[in-house]
């Protein structure tokens, strides 16, 4: 007889029952656009970073907050909306020399190229006045002449939220069919950030201001065009250069449309393999055929749907004031996840231009630990806030 005790090793009535009891453990990964291999990834809008650790058995993974840099343009070469052409026909003028240089060339097609960045309503009518004044008169001193041109007038009207073109000596046509080249960095020229002129909308620096993509003739008035509320007599008659010394007709057009100078509210953040979104691809016009119908969704587009303000100053989001709601739950869990790469757009496809400006962001990975379950008792003591 043995002198060791004895065991039932055969019973089927464990003291600790078998169960599938996992704890969901949570771990928050921070990442900084400048952690990528600039090399390899030269853009911030698009790059592929390295987890500090392997992390296994993912249930979930939740952006987080998120930090974007306040250079946020709207307007960029990029995005091929800086650019607007016209044309100008003069009137007859006591400066001879000015009026046959303009008139030899009434079929030269001006165009101006606004600066990059982000604009005010009155900011952007100055920019555009400006320019369409410099570029008559560049013309002008390329042919011999020091006169400077300055009859264009470009007012934004607060009441209606419209823009105004107008001259006050010469009529003018804006070319807004016309469509402009633009020297893209071959990173946004892809079949995810298309040629932006195939767009119903954002099509170009016209669409911002209110236009459609047409050709627009200016209106000849023989009165000024006032603005009552602002005590603004904005296109006034000038005929210092008349030859008949009376008063000559003034020239408007009136965008039709008001004007959006905003931008994108949104930006869709796109996590490679891991995305759980789905959307709606924009700008259909035949969902109603049977035939060629182009209604066309995108099943798990995005990872992450993040506000932005209308201004350009620096943003933190995060999912504590209920902006953030992007969860992505995966059944499986995710074996394995070693890389990420992330890609940030606009819901149109054209990559967001950070003008290589850096982001940072924190995602949450829920993973599954195998776990004894145990029960524990917690007393929370009144002082602490959880």
């Amino acid at each position: 007889m043995s002198r060791y005790p004895q065991y039932n090793v055969n019973n089927e009535h464990q003291l600790i029952s078998r169960q599938n009891t996992y704890v969901l453990d949570r771990k928050l990964v921070t990442v900084h656009s400048e952690d990528r291999d600039t090399n390899k990834w030269p853009n911030v809008n698009h790059f592929e970073v390295e987890l500090p650790q392997t992390l296994t058995n993912v249930q979930s993974m939740r952006l987080v907050e998120i930090g974007l840099p306040s250079t946020r343009y709207v307007f960029s070469n990029n995005h091929q909306n800086t650019k607007l052409a016209f044309y100008l026909i003069p009137n007859s003028s006591l400066n001879t020399n000015e009026f046959n240089i303009l008139l030899a060339n009434v079929s030269h097609l001006y165009t101006i190229t606004i600066q990059e960045g982000f604009y005010k309503s009155n900011e952007i009518a100055n920019e555009i006045q400006n320019l369409m004044n410099k570029a008559v008169t560049n013309l002008l001193k390329d042919n011999g002449s020091s006169f400077v041109y300055n009859n264009f007038k470009v007012y934004y009207d607060k009441v209606s939220q419209k823009l105004f073109f107008g001259n006050n000596f010469d009529r003018f046509t804006l070319a807004f069919d016309e469509k402009l080249n633009y020297n893209v960095d071959c990173a946004f020229m892809n079949d995810e950030n298309p040629d932006v002129w195939n767009l119903n909308i954002n099509w170009g620096l016209p669409s911002y201001l209110g236009f459609n993509k047409e050709y627009y003739q200016s209106i000849d008035s023989s009165s000024n065009i006032s603005f009552e509320y602002d005590n603004n007599e904005w296109l006034v008659h000038d005929n210092t250069y008349s030859l008949s010394g009376g008063l000559t007709d003034v020239y408007y057009i009136v965008a039709p449309f008001n004007l959006n100078i905003k931008g994108d509210e949104v930006i869709y953040m796109e996590l490679d393999k891991y995305n759980s979104m789905d959307e709606i691809r924009p700008f259909v016009q035949d969902t109603n055929n049977l035939y060629n119908n182009d209604y066309n969704g995108r099943v798990n587009s995005a990872f992450a749907k993040i506000p932005i303000t209308v201004d350009p100053n620096g943003t933190v989001f995060d999912s504590r004031n209920d902006l953030l709601q992007n969860v992505s739950q995966y059944q499986p869990p995710i074996d394995k996840i070693r890389k990420i790469k992330v890609k940030f757009r606009y819901h149109d496809g054209r990559l967001v231009d950070f003008k290589r400006n850096n982001l940072n962001f924190t995602i949450s990975f829920c993973q599954l630990r195998d776990e004894i379950q145990r029960n524990y008792t917690i007393r929370v003591p009144a002082e602490y806030i959880l």
